[in-house]
């Protein structure tokens, strides 16, 4: 898979999940401040996938 099946670069400060209006930042927050698992984060953001959360916190 590349980058660009999960993500879409709109700026180089606005990285947005795919299919969703989601930035990765928003993700990210979650999973280091917040210390949710992907899990809790895919359930709580309906919109994306559990797939798309776990590419999120690997780029």
């Amino acid at each position: 898979m590349q980058l660009e099946d999960y993500f879409n670069f709109l700026a180089p400060d606005d990285i947005r999940i795919k299919g969703s209006r989601i930035g990765i930042e928003t993700i990210l927050y979650d999973y280091i401040y917040r210390s949710r698992t992907p899990e809790e984060i895919a359930q709580t953001y309906t919109s994306i996938t559990l797939e798309q959360v776990y590419a999120t916190i690997l780029y």
